[in-house]
């Protein structure tokens, strides 16, 4: 499934508008300032094709033609002045023309009319359910961030081979080995055709009247499911079944068993069955549990970075033998800027095969996403006289364009500056992922040691591309047979950390944890602990030194001078998801007076944190 071209005569500010595709990659982004028409693109798309799925009975305020690829055929369809017109005929019907099987939407909620769209076809879809027998499937299905434990239920039932799976459970830092210990646990709730309705309620709990007596695929669905109960009698107690009061099943169910028991479906199917509860008002929670030491645990606590790659990631591995079309709306708008660094990096590794029937639409505004875009040319909206039009820039320029001078594209000059830094001065090289720690590791180095530093300390942008620069075998071969090392903040970065390959060569968190890379000189180092008793609780659990609370601690290496008078103003203190005290660095824009004005001011006990480190470093160069 491939959009070739698109008119539109006037639609908001696309007036007599044209674009047209050109090659065969999967994904296609669209990027402009703000109010430039990406979105009214989306929209008119939305518009199109609910009136094409619903045709004679949806009408549509604008004239278009569209054309499209599908299955090998071109489809040409166009709709002026109220004639419909498929392949150049005039037509009464759509027919058994062949559309996209899908339109795939995810909406981050920051354009309500995108919001409203799907909303509206998603109550047109309930408006058609009698009693509980969903027959038709959603052409329509807006993923937004309510279907986060859905997704990642879906992704787990998946096949232990299957790339999206091993992908995303290893970004969110889960073994995948370890993933057959998890239940899914459904909390089911009074669907929306049995409120206020007594003839529903649950007497017997058995064939008769459980699950509220559903109807048709829903009932079968359910009958199956209820099959793959988890066994409860090894494990701890738990609160399981229906109870009367709330009018609530909760359900846990075995992965192993439903994977057996829906063999018969592909990833596509199940989903359904999960979304038609959904649509229901049935399916009231789904999460990933196991437990630990007799208490329940569920996966749930993700940011918003971490889950991107799961929302897309999902939506084009579940629909992967059907022709769609996926919309992604400004995906990166509420990403921390080294999530959306990666962001197109991860789009971009989802297999050939689960792309090929998929044709992505992205917008975006942020000139850092840009950055790994390996197409050349971008899709760039602009506006004069209240009119949009499209057209191909350079990267380079829409980079430009975008940051407006604040970002540079200097991705090729920065590796050349690292390979000249190392001919130039015969060193190691150090990276970090902060812009200000080279700054603040010379003043610890001054402050611990008279000897000259014995490595270049070297900005590697973000955490994503340090992981890449310790991978990197040009840089390694460039080293002259000297180590490489990488210093990650103990953060959401210990995902990065952790997927370096080798072995822990020390597992102690106040030396700094160090990895070292599987056949090669390069280590990954996570920050040294301090012993501040504060920041150390954030990374630290209680009970042994070397257990930690990996990417959900918090320890950036401004946190190593917290408790000194002259850093107090840099610091806030904000409530944990666990109830306790969390402290935060205020604001990134303050780091570069805090690592030059404030750091050099500090006593020398707040520098010892850095000694261990130093001394591994020292002998190894």
């Amino acid at each position: 499934m491939r959009l070739k071209h698109i008119h539109i005569k006037k639609y908001k500010n696309l007036k007599n508008f044209d674009l047209e595709f050109k090659g065969d990659s999967f994904i296609d982004v669209f990027v402009g300032k703000n109010a430039t028409g990406k979105s009214n693109l989306f929209e008119a798309i939305i518009e199109i094709f609910h009136h094409l799925y619903k045709f004679g009975s949806r009408e549509i305020g604008f004239d278009y033609s569209i054309i499209y690829e599908i299955d090998g055929n071109t489809i040409e369809i166009s709709w002026i002045d109220g004639e419909l017109s498929i392949n150049k005929k005039n037509r009464k019907s759509v027919g058994q023309t062949p559309l996209p099987d899908n339109v795939l939407i995810y909406y981050s909620g920051h354009n309500s009319k995108i919001t409203d769209l799907v909303q509206e076809y998603e109550d047109a879809f309930k408006s058609k359910i009698k009693e509980a027998d969903i027959q038709d499937s959603r052409e329509f299905i807006g993923v937004g961030k309510e279907y986060k434990q859905l997704l990642l239920a879906a992704l787990l039932l998946q096949k232990d081979g299957n790339r999206a799976k091993q992908y995303i459970f290893e970004k969110l830092g889960f073994d995948i080995a370890n993933l057959g210990n998890f239940l899914i646990r459904f909390v089911l709730k009074r669907p929306d055709y049995a409120i206020n309705k007594e003839k529903f309620d649950i007497i017997l709990n058995d064939d008769s009247d459980r699950f509220w007596q559903p109807q048709g695929i829903t009932k079968k669905f359910l009958t199956r499911l209820y099959r793959c109960l988890a066994d409860d009698s090894a494990g701890p107690v738990r609160k399981e079944g229906y109870f009367q009061e709330e009018d609530e099943y909760i359900l846990y169910v075995d992965v192993t068993a439903i994977q057996k028991e829906f063999e018969d479906f592909n990833s596509q199917e199940l989903f359904q069955q999960f979304d038609n509860l959904k649509i229901l008002g049935m399916l009231h929670d789904i999460s990933m549990v196991n437990f630990e030491n007799g208490r329940e645990k569920r996966i749930s606590d993700f940011s918003d970075g971490q889950f991107q790659s799961v929302y897309i990631y999902s939506i084009i591995e579940l629909f992967q033998n059907r022709n769609c079309i996926t919309l992604l709306d400004e995906p990166d708008s509420f990403l921390h800027p080294e999530w959306q660094h990666i962001f197109l990096e991860q789009l971009l590794e989802i297999t050939n095969e689960a792309t090929r029937k998929n044709h992505v639409l992205m917008t975006s505004h942020s000139p850092v996403t840009l950055i790994k875009h390996v197409n050349e040319k971008i899709k760039y909206f602009d506006i004069k006289k209240d009119s949009a039009s499209c057209y191909d820039l350079p990267k380079n320029i829409v980079i430009k364009k975008l940051s407006t001078d604040i970002i540079r594209y200097s991705e090729p000059e920065q590796l050349l500056s690292i390979l000249n830094r190392i001919q130039i001065e015969n060193k190691p090289v150090f990276f970090t992922e902060g812009h200000t720690d080279p700054i603040i590791l010379k003043e610890a180095w001054q402050r611990l040691y008279d000897d000259e530093i014995p490595f270049i300390p070297f900005y590697a942008f973000s955490c994503s591309q340090l992981y890449g620069l310790l991978k990197d075998d040009k840089i390694i071969s460039e080293m002259n047979s000297k180590p490489l090392f990488g210093m990650f903040d103990f953060d959401q970065a210990y995902n990065q950390w952790k997927g370096i390959k080798g072995e822990v060569i020390d597992a102690n968190p106040f030396n700094g944890l160090i990895r070292k890379r599987e056949g090669k000189d390069v280590y990954a180092i996570m920050l040294p602990v301090p012993q501040n008793e504060t920041i150390k609780n954030q990374v630290i659990k209680t009970g042994t030194v070397a257990e930690t609370y990996c990417h959900e601690s918090l320890c950036e290496i401004e946190h190593l001078f917290y408790g000194s008078d002259k850093t107090k103003d840099y610091f806030r203190e904000e409530h944990s998801k666990g109830g306790g005290t969390l402290v935060v660095f205020k604001s990134d824009s303050n780091k570069t007076a805090f690592a030059e004005n404030i750091v050099p001011t500090v006593g020398n006990e707040y520098f010892e944190t850095f000694r261990p480190l130093f001394e591994f470093v020292k002998s190894k160069c």
